[in-house]
């Protein structure tokens, strides 16, 4: 049996102390290697992990066919955020308006109204919604766990980024994920806790995780689930 071939990107980073592989919807498969790497070895790494490659860029491919649906199935008519286990419903109002709104009753009900057949529009407006959710979520959760572990941070910004669920700033700034309402509480903890220990080691040590494992003990299973939880996002998140 032949060996599998799979396309990829190299990507050299500063912050990587070994070779590892990345798979994404939007980038597909990517091998992040230090500064200075002997990149024949690659080869011999996809052979060893072709297994786990081809079950990743399978959840890929099913995820870019999802983005490629057809618009009604892009827009949702519910939305369920797992982080909260809160739920709304969502109605669409055709009007004559240049401009899209959305408007939350408070009472699990949003209703988008305007020029409701331009799907990118209405999009929009749902993930800025999404992103002021966010910002209610974990903002008060984060400087929650930030006293139960004695570490500080500045403030709190909310992203919708691509392929990272958080990020932290030498000036005390962490950023999060609006994507992360969508994966369970348990993994939204292990992110905060993740960032915050960032505060004291800006680097993934081994000093690093040992401070992470305080925290979280069961932080490898985690980040396991947290590489699947990229597969299930909704395609109109972003």
């Amino acid at each position: 049996m032949s060996e599998p071939h799979f396309d990829y990107q190299i990507r050299e980073s500063t912050r990587a102390k070994y070779m590892s592989l990345r798979v994404t919807v939007d980038r597909g498969l990517e091998v992040v290697v230090p500064p200075g790497f002997n990149r024949a070895l690659i080869h011999k790494f996809l052979r060893d992990k072709h297994e786990w490659v081809q079950s990743a860029l399978s959840k890929v491919q099913e995820a870019r066919q999802r983005r490629t649906a057809e618009p009604a199935m892009v827009l949702p008519t519910s939305i369920t955020l797992p982080s909260t286990g809160r739920s709304w419903t969502v109605d669409y109002k055709a009007r004559r308006s240049p401009t899209i709104t959305l408007t939350d009753d408070g009472n699990g009900n949003l209703s988008i109204a305007g020029p409701i057949e331009n799907i990118t529009a209405c999009q929009s407006v749902l993930q800025r919604w999404t992103r002021r959710q966010a910002f209610n979520v974990l903002n008060p959760w984060l400087r929650k766990l930030s006293t139960e572990t004695g570490i500080a941070f500045v403030k709190t910004a909310i992203r919708c980024q691509k392929s990272r669920w958080g990020s932290c700033s030498t000036s005390g700034t962490i950023s999060l994920n609006q994507k992360l309402l969508f994966v369970e509480p348990d993994l939204v903890r292990y992110v905060l806790i993740h960032e915050l220990c960032h505060m004291r080691e800006m680097n993934h040590s081994r000093h690093f995780w040992k401070l992470v494992g305080q925290f979280c003990p069961d932080y490898r299973l985690a980040r396991r689930r947290l590489k699947d939880a990229w597969y299930q996002m909704p395609t109109w998140v972003g």
